[in-house]
Parts: C-alpha cells; structure tokens; sequence
C-alpha cells in the first residue's frame, strides 16, 4: 500500500469516524428524547415496526445504489480524466432507478394496511391501523435516503467525505426537533415526520449542494447513448444481486421484528434499543473503516493494481481486529451501566433497562463480526462481484430462519439476540473463506505470514485487556445511578482504550500507518 494511499484512507477515515461520533452523540439525545416520551410499550414497539418496509426499499434501492455498486463504475470514468461521464452516469442512473423506486413508494401508500399485516402478523387490529399510518409517513423519506445516497458515492469517489459525513448528523437533528414539537399534537407520528423531515435535509439538500460544488448537475436525465448505457447495464448488472438477495445483515432485524410481534409487548422495543447500542462502535470502527477505504479498493481493482488491493483491504481488517474485539469487551461487561446511562431517567422501568442491557451483552458479543462484514463483503464489491456474497447472505437468511424462530419459542427475544449473534459469526467465516480464494484469483502465492502474526499477537493483548476491564467492573464505581455509570464507562473506557492506543503504537505501529 503506498504511502498516498494511507494517507488518503486515514484522512476520511479520520473524517468518518468524527463524524460517526458526532452523530452517536445527537443520537444519544434522539434516543433519550424518544424514550423519554415514549419509553418501552406497544406503541413503542408499532413505531419501530414501521421501519420495515422503508427498510426494505431503502436496502432494495440504496444498497445497490451507493458506493457498493457506482463507486466502481465512476471510478473507471474519472480513471481516464473524464468528469464529464462520470455527471452524464449519474444522472441518468439517478433519474430512472428514481422513477422506479416512486412507483414503490406510490404501491406502499396505497397497500399500508396489507403490508403492515405481512411485516408484525402478531400485532392488534388498533396496532396494525397505527401501523399504516406511520408507514405511510415514513415511505416517502425513502426517496431522498436513495438518491442522497448516490450523491454521496459520487462525491466519495471523488475523494470528498465531508458531506457524506454530515448526513446522518442532519438526519437525526430532524428526528429530534420534529419529535419535540409535534409530539403534543400528532404524538408518535411526530417522530415519523421528523424521518421525512431529516431524510429532506440529510440526503436531499445537503447532497445536492455537495454534488454543486464538484460542479455536477442534479436535473433529471434520461440519456441512453452508447457510452452511457454500456455503463448503465454493467451497473444494474452488478446491482440486481444485491437488491435481490436477502443478507442476514439486514433480514437479521427485520426477522426479529417479525417474529417479536408474537412475543409479549416490549419485545421489539427491547431488542431495538439493545441493537441500536450495539451499532455505536460497529458504526465508528465498522462504517469508517468501510466507506473511507472502498473507493480506493475500488480504484486499485479498476486500475488492475491487485497487491495494492490485497494489502489495502488486509490492512484494513487488521485495523478491525484491533480495535473490533476490544470494543466488544467493553459492551459486553459494562452492558448494564452503558445501558442505564443511555436509557436511563426516561420512562424505561428498571425492569426495562435490565433486559436491554442482557440483550446488548448478546448483541455485543457479535461486535467483531457485524463490523468485519462490511469490510469483507466490500473486497467483492470493488472488484464488482457481488453475486457471490449476495448469494450466500440469501441462502444463510434462509437457513438461520428456523433457528430465529426455535431460539426465539425457547429463549423469547433473547433467543432472537441469540440467533443473530450465531448467524454474523457463520455469515463472516464463510466470506472470509471466499475472499481468499477471490484473493488467490489475483495474487495467488500472497504471503499471509504478517496478516495472521498480527491477528495471533493481539489476540494475547484482547485476553489481557479483557481481564482487565473485568477488574475495573469488580471494583463496584456503578452504584445504579447514571452518574456512577458515567464514571465507570469513563475510567475502563480510559484505561483500556488509552490502553490499546499505547500497545499499537508502541509494538505494532504499522497498523496505524
């Protein structure tokens, strides 16, 4: 890996991972408010619920539809100095895979109450009505989720991180204000609207003014010359796998919902909270490492520069080992005070927070994995074979079902933690075991001796800062206010953090190079 390339990878890492924090922060404040309004109850449980089908089509259209599928087709474009297609690309992409996603939005407004029974069966005749109702608000915030999403991989590719970066920020400050001054008069569809409100600003018009100051055009067009369309069936060619298949990284929640509906009230609501504590550090190690690296994975493979592409994504995950596991340590065996000190002084009952904190020692354990995935399936995205990684996410989803729903008649939401946990472990080995025979492909006599030495080293080091942060939890700071969970958090977090900061760069600064 040269040393340009480090350089621009630590940049928007660095970028991404500011803002990641900046927007887990305003997201502490999102997830207090909403739960000191609503706290955990059925009405609680009907507003998560309504993220399904908004999920569905926000995975359908912009999974496909982000850096994982245009982000290597604009990289080609601008490889040969060619600004000019690379505009020409996006727009005619942008325009009629937009028209597409209309008609689904306009079929979900019209069928709500049909699709709200297909999502939560084990819901009410009054929570299914609410549950209409909120779908029908949140469906057109998916619009501006996709498209913001492609103005995003073009200002990625072109190495600008910053808006793209702000976004989720956007996005949850209208969550919350909307919430605040709606809730009295609309009550929990206040928070629906502030989804389309955060979404209109977030992806919509922070987006076309980071796409205006590349110089790039956001009016709708329909060109389908040569040039342009040999572009355009290679990227539906390399996306349809991805919009059809049905990865356990995201069915994982939508399966969880579908069968907690059948579960005793709070159950979605309990395993919504505990996820969304556990995606914190999945989002500043995971999403970071991912999004900063992918467009120039993407630009080695373009440029057929395969070593480069080899030890950039092996460096990458060797940054994910390092910092993956020890995250992990710290949810799992500081769960209950991380817990209360999100969740706590709203209207969850100590009851509530209890069950919170032992599904996110679950989740936790999985923190490695669910982190690792996006790096991993990303290795096959930038060489633009998604069909592999597509088809095993499809057929794992489809495997692990029974286990969702044994797990979940035996152990109830814990048993659906559970199985998401079993199922990131097996999805992660198994596309680690193609990517390296992706890997042999192209560099077929790479050395792996640096990548495993490091992964057998730190592993010693995640044993001993385990053993330490199971010390500093022993030594009683949590007294079951949010104060005494502040102090522990702050001092193991110190410790062990400022911990491995000192060791990588003390013994293994290559890692952070």
């Amino acid at each position: 890996m040269t040393q340009e390339i480090k350089k621009n990878i630590r940049r928007a890492s660095g970028i991404m991972a500011v803002s990641v924090i900046l927007s887990r922060i305003i997201g502490f404040i999102r997830e207090w408010v909403f739960t000191q309004t609503l706290g955990a109850s059925v009405t609680t449980d009907v507003y998560l619920s309504s993220f399904v089908i908004p999920d569905f089509l926000n995975y359908l259209m912009a999974a496909g539809a982000l850096s994982i599928s245009l982000i290597p087709i604009l990289s080609e474009c601008l490889s040969h100095k060619d600004n000019k297609l690379s505009e020409r690309v996006f727009r005619t992409i942008s325009t009629t895979m937009g028209l597409f996603l209309m008609g689904l939005i306009l079929l979900g407004e019209i069928f709500a109450e049909e699709l709200g029974g297909w999502i939560a069966p084990g819901y009410g005749l009054e929570q299914k009505i609410l549950l209409a109702k909120l779908l029908r608000v949140i469906l057109p915030a998916q619009f501006f989720f996709y498209w913001g999403g492609l103005a995003m991989s073009v200002q990625q590719t072109h190495g600008k991180f910053i808006y793209s970066a702000l976004s989720p920020v956007f996005y949850n400050i209208g969550i919350i204000l909307s919430g605040l001054l709606l809730y009295q008069q609309l009550g929990v569809m206040g928070f629906s609207v502030g989804v389309f409100v955060g979404s209109f600003f977030g992806h919509g018009v922070l987006q076309w003014w980071g796409l205006k100051k590349l110089g790039y055009s956001c009016l709708p067009s329909l060109d389908f010359s040569e040039d342009i369309l040999v572009r355009f069936k290679r990227y539906l060619w390399v996306t349809f796998p991805i919009m059809l298949s049905f990865s356990l990284v995201v069915t994982d929640e939508w399966i969880s919902k579908y069968f907690g509906s059948f579960l005793q009230p709070k159950a979605v609501s309990y395993l919504s909270y505990a996820r969304t504590e556990m995606r914190i550090p999945i989002a500043v190690i995971g999403q970071a490492a991912g999004m900063a690296s992918f467009p120039y994975l993407s630009r080695l493979w373009s440029d057929k520069n395969y070593s480069q592409y080899v030890d950039t994504l092996l460096g990458e995950l060797s940054k994910l080992w390092a910092l993956g596991p020890i995250a992990a340590v710290l949810v799992v065996f500081n769960a209950v005070p991380l817990t209360h000190f999100i969740y706590g002084g709203g209207k969850l009952t100590p009851y509530d927070l209890q069950q919170t904190a032992t599904l996110l020692e679950i989740f936790g354990i999985g923190i490695f994995f669910w982190a690792s995935q996006i790096l991993l399936s990303r290795g096959f995205y930038a060489a633009q074979r998604t069909w592999l990684p597509s088809l095993l996410g499809t057929v794992l989803s489809g495997v692990m079902i029974p286990v969702y729903y044994y797990l979940s008649q035996k152990y109830s939401y814990f048993g659906l933690a559970t199985a998401g946990t079993i199922g990131i472990f097996i999805y992660c080995l198994l596309l680690w075991m193609m990517l390296k025979a992706h890997i042999a492909q192209v560099v077929p006599n790479y050395d792996y001796s640096n990548f495993y030495g490091f992964f057998l080293k730190w592993s010693l080091v995640i044993l001993v800062l385990g053993l330490l942060t199971v010390l500093i939890t022993r030594l009683g700071l949590y007294q079951g206010t949010r104060l005494s969970a502040l102090v522990e958090l702050c001092i193991v977090g110190g410790v062990v953090g400022g911990g491995t900061i000192f060791l990588l760069k003390r013994y293994f600064p290559k890692i952070l190079a």
